[in-house]
């Protein structure tokens, strides 16, 4: 038997029933099973497919990384924006630094990096043509409003987050003013939006069914425990062992806790729980992050605080300000959107859908709401959208004709970098290009 190949069995064995409750997401608590009922209510049937005479813009992007013997990080991103008429548009951008960051800020810079390209090429696409009906992103739309603004520390990449926002808000406006419909469509997401708000409903549903047992004070302390659910593992079951609810009762409000503190991402419920395709009912999300809750009052002093390396870059303060404080005011203004989950063929995995709310008829800014909501009944737009996909769908392998032929120009293998990259790099700098020890090891074995 292969090496450590009898340990994994022995461990396997012995953890048999955790490991495939885990891995298929089967229902196996009460928590689950009552969790199972509130989704299905929000499982609808996907309208008709409609063929289409959409003129279509899709864009997707590629990026590779790479780090040297000497220290520096290099990264290369590429865009591409592919239409339905035959035209394209491509963009190109790298850099190399020296490494003075976790290896995961790094790549967060050219992900980063990545999408404003992608936002870039998408801009110019629209702005060229006369007559666009559909933009369609590869990833979420909605998942970009929610990047931490940071400064990185990096010749020409400190305001990197400034001008990332500053574009991606001009291709939503220019897409508002033209009425033409734009959607982030994500293949992957561990975004928590419908499982929280059903977590919402279940938890209300615990409390009222506890409450002839509890006393108010009992039970508002519950609902309290429920609410700060962050608290220590500790001090939670101290608290539920004085509660007089029998053994049952304490493991569902436990495995609510458990939820509650890192609740599972929506498409865990759809694979297992769903036997026909479908959608979810969209919601109108609220980001839960400190850029929208605490610091929207003041754009100047965000921008004094948070961008103080990119200062640098510029001969006057007063300049950098003139062009920055604009820039924070408009994503302070920035549109609510609206999300969904979908999937086009049962046998199918799900796909997370967004668009800006102002696409459904909704003028919501994120700054006027305070908790995400459903939109049910969904709005007509959506089911719109949902029968143009359903026309653009070709199967498990195709999931979307032209985002699959965006993938397939802007996808940048670690093969190309190492074969036509470098070698051009070496070339046209007439320096030797050594990779780091790990990755020399890795390409040997």
């Amino acid at each position: 038997m292969p090496h450590f190949l009898d340990l994994f069995l022995a461990e396997l064995q012995e953890k048999r029933d955790a490991f495939r409750r885990r891995l298929t997401g089967e229902e196996s608590t009460d928590l689950d099973r009552r969790l199972k009922t509130a989704f299905q209510k929000e499982w609808r049937a996907l309208p008709p497919e409609k063929k289409s005479d959409f003129r279509v813009i899709s864009v997707d992007s590629g990026r590779s990384t790479r780090e040297y013997a000497t220290g520096s990080f290099m990264y290369i991103c590429r865009a591409s924006a592919i239409t339905s008429w035959g035209a394209s548009y491509r963009r190109v951008s790298s850099n190399a630094h020296m490494i003075a960051s976790p290896r995961e800020q790094l790549i967060d810079l050219a992900s980063i990096r990545s999408e404003h390209i992608e936002h870039q090429v998408a801009l110019e696409a629209v702005q060229e043509a006369t007559d666009v009906d559909l933009v369609l992103l590869d990833g979420s739309l909605y998942g970009r409003i929610t990047h931490v603004p940071i400064s990185f520390n990096y010749p020409d990449e400190q305001d990197l987050y400034l001008r990332y926002m500053q574009t991606f808000m001009e291709l939503l406006e220019e897409c508002r003013k033209r009425k033409i419909l734009i959607l982030g469509i994500s293949k992957d997401s561990v975004a928590r939006h419908l499982t929280r708000i059903l977590l919402e409903s279940v938890k209300t549903d615990i409390l009222k069914e506890l409450s002839p047992a509890l006393s108010e004070v009992e039970l508002d302390q519950l609902a309290q425990l429920f609410d700060t659910e962050k608290k220590q593992s500790i001090s939670a079951r101290s608290i539920l062992k004085k509660l007089p609810i029998s053994r049952d009762q304490h493991d569902l409000v436990w495995d609510l806790l458990y939820e509650l503190r890192r609740p599972r991402p929506d498409f865990s419920l759809i694979q297992p729980w769903t036997e026909t395709a479908g959608f979810t009912t969209p919601i109108e999300p609220y980001p839960d992050v400190p850029l929208f809750k605490y610091e929207s009052q003041d754009p100047a002093a965000y921008v004094r605080r948070r961008f103080v390396n990119a200062y640098n870059d510029y001969e006057r303060e007063a300049d950098f300000e003139k062009w920055a404080v604009p820039i924070m005011k408009n994503v302070f203004q920035i549109p609510t959107f609206v999300t969904f989950c979908a999937k086009l063929a049962h046998n199918d995995t799900a796909m997370r859908i967004d668009m800006p709310a102002f696409s459904v008829g909704l003028p919501t800014r994120i700054s006027q709401i305070s908790s995400s909501r459903l939109l049910d009944p969904p709005p007509a737009r959506v089911n719109q959208v949902l029968s143009t996909l359903r026309g653009e769908y070709g199967g498990l392998e195709l999931y979307n004709v032209y985002l699959v032929k965006a993938d397939q120009e802007a996808r940048l293998p670690m093969r190309d970098v190492r074969t036509l990259y470098e070698p051009l790099i070496e070339k046209e700098l007439k320096i030797p290009l050594i990779p780091k020890r790990r990755e020399r090891r890795v390409r040997r074995a």
